[in-house]
């Protein structure tokens, strides 16, 4: 049942659309469908015991987050400052919420609906022993297929890769590392366990093969497309698993399980001294050795709610310095949940993470023949905590995935034969049936025991129709569905504005049905003064209104309102194009020409240093936007000119010359 979506998501997260996460929760819906109509009371019974309550709070607590981030604030000023001033740019009252971008943090949201219900399937599939090592099977040669890739596209990068494209693997590594580890030794038991008739030996052997090279595979992608920090982190999770290898066959009794825990608490101390740490960044970033300026800007105006889950990308043209764009930084998995979600979910999520890791390692040493399934979630604990300190591969999408698979193999199997405990209460229940019957006049009165089975299967039949209703929603999306807008390097090109035009159009009608669907909508989307405005200023107006740090809308927006002066004020768009997207380069054209063209725009003092910072990123250093210099001059209006005369002449009194000689 596992083997078709673990097969398929690395090929559907690859898609930049919605296309491949929508027919992914289309799989998975059926999954949980599946598992929640047509398993046995048993199985189900089984698995409710793994869900005590706790472990349900834990993973409904991001699902609440998120909710408290998207949801409108009823009292003003306790949201995020963009939505005020968006509300005033746009003359339209907005709700406050936490969160910056509504869109970006329900795809958040979709993503870990995913990933749980990856986890809740895994874990009713593997409570069979069986089908556990099916599973393990599988995770293998997954990890091992997307190790392989990754040590190819290392091979064939030429080292000019743009960062936004640059891919680790480290996550599936360690994981191939683990789950390899653990594979190896669970053939090795099969092998030294005297067996009551005679067996070939042959599978345990291809078994024992079949890991050893996966292990090789695993262990040289870390070594060659991740960092140091990476293969410390992977070594000592395959430490915590050799322990508790060590504890069980090894070194019996409490002073043997001390020497064991004492020589790796040892170890652990000594990897960290090899580990280069960074002592005057934030802790969050500390262990990160990639460019990390614009999350160190972030970091500093952290919110304790946070910006908002999957906003990070959003805030990136604020806090990037110029030309981030192209080169995108990429924060630690760490960072990413401090900003987005604040440092309070941070450190709740670690205290989860050590708690998980304690509870898979205790459990690991009291099963009998089991027990390498939550040793491989322990170590998978310790590895891929410190590689959320270090990288951010943690949150891709099949990365997310297979940890998810993992975590829900290793609880599956974390507790002792649960099964046979159901089975012995239905047996005792029937027993005492069969002697009410033939004893009468010797009843004795029993206590009904209620059976978990049909709560447990209502429930996963309700999360898989939420989950097919949110595949039915994401696939019935068109595609540029909040893709940055592409606007021409030539300022004022009419191709440009007709491209930007139509994408924000798809765009808009894809906002309008995503929050007729999650019901969302401000109370005001209909006001009456609305039916005046053109369609494509509605359909701008429609982005914004739940993502206002689109600079590049607010700046086609501000060419529109010129031709509809009444409706919008163009000086507060290009205002708020400056604040939501003061480095991007890809905007500069256009809004030279907007800005120079507009002469409430060169009156105003803020507005003018912005305008004379853009000129000056264009003049010095970006010799290619020099055209789009005199296209905005050619356009701009005499005070305009005058402005861009006087600014250009500071930097380049030589060029000043040449515009004047081309002529309007």
């Amino acid at each position: 049942m596992l083997a078709v979506p673990a097969a398929i998501a690395p090929a559907l997260a690859a898609v930049e659309s919605l296309l491949g996460p929508g027919v992914l929760s289309g799989f998975l819906a059926a999954a949980i469908l599946g598992v929640g109509l047509f398993s046995t009371s048993s199985t189900l019974a089984s698995f409710a015991k793994l869900l005590r309550p706790l472990f349900i709070l834990a993973l409904a607590a991001p699902v609440l987050w998120i909710a408290l981030q998207v949801v409108p604030i009823p009292f003003r000023g306790l949201g995020n400052q963009i939505w005020a001033m968006a509300s005033a740019a746009l003359h339209q009252p907005l709700a406050d919420r936490f969160s910056v971008d509504v869109r970006e943090t329900m795809l958040a949201l979709s993503h870990y609906n995913l990933v749980l219900a990856v986890a809740l399937v895994t874990a009713v599939v593997t409570l069979d022993k069986q089908r556990a090592a099916q599973v393990l099977s599988v995770l293998v040669s997954v990890t091992a297929v997307i190790c392989i890739f990754s040590i190819l596209r290392r091979s064939n990068s030429s080292g000019s890769v743009p960062a936004e494209q640059v891919w680790t693997g480290s996550t599936e590594a360690a994981l191939g590392v683990l789950l390899s580890t653990a594979m190896a030794i669970r053939a090795v038991d099969q092998l030294r366990r005297p067996r009551r008739s005679p067996r070939s030996p042959a599978g345990p052997l291809a078994m024992l093969t079949c890991a050893i090279l996966s292990l090789i595979v695993s262990l040289s992608a870390v070594a060659l497309c991740s960092g140091w920090t990476a293969l410390i982190a992977v070594l000592l999770g395959a430490t915590t698993i050799l322990t508790v290898v060590a504890i069980r066959k090894l070194f019996f009794g409490m002073w043997g399980r001390v020497g064991v825990l004492a020589t790796a608490t040892m170890l652990f101390v000594a990897a960290f001294t090899f580990i280069p740490i960074n002592r005057n960044a934030d802790l969050t970033i500390a262990l990160s050795t990639q460019p990390r300026a614009a999350t160190e800007r972030m970091l500093q105006d952290t919110h304790a709610i946070g910006t908002g889950a999957g906003t990070f990308v959003a805030l990136l043209p604020i806090y990037g310095d110029v030309g981030m764009l192209a080169m995108r930084e990429r924060p630690t998995a760490a960072a990413a949940v401090a900003v987005e979600m604040g440092r309070t979910f941070l450190c709740g999520l670690l205290i989860v993470a050590v708690i998980s890791a304690c509870i898979l390692f205790a459990r690991a040493l009291s099963r009998n023949h089991a027990y390498i399934y939550p040793a491989v979630g322990a170590g998978a604990s310790v590895s891929l905590t410190i590689l959320a300190f270090a990288e951010n591969s943690l949150f891709d999408l099949w990365a997310s995935l297979l940890v998810a698979a993992v975590y829900g193999l290793a609880f599956a199997q974390s507790l002792s034969s649960p099964a046979r405990d159901v089975e012995s209460i239905e047996l005792r229940q029937l027993m005492q049936e069969a002697s009410d019957r033939t004893t009468a006049a010797r009843r004795i009165p029993t206590i009904p025991i209620a059976s978990p089975s049909p709560l447990t299967r209502v429930a996963l039949t309700v999360i898989g129709l939420l989950l097919a209703a949110q595949a039915a929603w994401m696939v019935s999306q068109s595609w540029p569905f909040g893709d940055r807008l592409s606007v021409s390097a030539v300022a004022g090109s009419n191709e440009a504005k007709a491209s930007a035009l139509q994408s924000t159009r798809e765009n808009a009608a894809t906002i309008s049905g995503f929050a007729a669907t999650v019901g969302l909508r401000s109370d005001n989307a209909a006001d009456p003064q609305n039916t005046g405005r053109s369609a494509d200023l509605n359909s701008f107006s429609a982005v914004l209104e739940y993502s206002p740090l689109r600079g590049d809308v607010w700046l086609m927006l501000a060419v529109l309102s010129k031709q509809h002066a009444a409706t919008y004020d163009t000086t507060s768009l290009l205002r708020m194009s400056y604040y939501t997207a003061p480095n991007a380069l890809d905007l500069i054209p256009l809004r030279l020409s907007v800005a120079l063209g507009t002469d409430a725009a060169i009156k105003e003092p803020e507005l003018r240093d912005l305008i004379r910072r853009d000129l000056k990123v264009a003049m010095t250093g970006r010799t290619a936007l020099r055209p789009a210099i005199a296209t905005a001059y050619q356009s701009a209006s005499a005070d305009g000119r005058a402005f861009a005369e006087s600014s250009i002449s500071e930097l380049d009194p030589g060029y000043v010359q040449k515009l004047r000689s081309r002529g309007p």
